[in-house]
């Protein structure tokens, strides 16, 4: 595959001109941050409630404005292999640079997390539902919604933006999320299958959540 190749949309989220994609993709962005934190951040049923019904609001945009997000058709062995080994690649960086700078913030607040909630409920924030809202805001509607037709533009800024969010409070904890987000963004663009990069994601938090159970607990 050529370098140049790899940065050709040839599987666009939608058809719609750029003008109602990068609207579109707004919307959805702000719906699914929305239900994202509702539910993440739940102190009562009341706000669970409000987040669920923020998520059915995104399914509803996602088939109204018609993107072309999950296929529903086999994924080839070679992908499965390519995202376990991107997937072990991305650990390999995250090991690395914790042992030299420690550990990210963000992954310390994430084991405070642990220690108060049952890890039933903590799977089901950190392993299903996180790396669904997050792949789905940064990898197909920031990279593929708001730079439709740019998709290296897209590549390099979400994957900025999804450094940012998890709070650095250094450049070693930045270039952790940043390569990550590589790692991700890269499953996706390569293997056209957002569900594979979703795995990625998956696989990195579940990873984290069983050496916590193991080492940290």
């Amino acid at each position: 595959m050529k370098f140049k190749s790899i940065w050709e949309d040839t599987d666009p989220i939608s058809a719609n001109s750029y003008k109602y994609v990068f609207w579109q993709s707004l919307l959805l962005i702000v719906t699914l941050m929305l239900a994202y934190t509702s539910i993440g951040l739940s102190q009562n049923l009341w706000i669970l409630i409000v987040g669920a019904m923020f998520m059915m609001l995104s399914i509803f945009f996602i088939e109204k404005f018609k993107f072309n997000i999950i296929k529903f058709e086999p994924i080839q062995l070679k992908y499965f292999i390519f995202t376990v080994s991107l997937t072990v690649i991305g650990l390999i960086v995250y090991w690395s640079i914790s042992m030299i700078a420690g550990q990210p913030q963000n992954q310390l607040e994430v084991y405070k997390d642990l220690r108060t909630l049952p890890i039933a409920v903590s799977i089901v924030i950190f392993v299903i539902l996180g790396p669904i809202f997050e792949e789905l805001i940064f990898r197909v509607f920031i990279m593929k919604g708001i730079f439709k037709g740019h998709l290296l533009i897209g590549y390099i800024v979400s994957n900025i933006l999804f450094g940012i969010i998890h709070g650095p409070v250094n450049v070693g904890e930045f270039v952790i999320y940043l390569v990550l987000g590589f790692v991700f963004a890269s499953i996706y663009i390569i293997t056209k299958r957002i569900e594979l990069s979703i795995l990625s994601h998956a696989l990195n938090n579940a990873v984290h959540i069983l050496i916590f159970i193991l080492c940290y607990q």
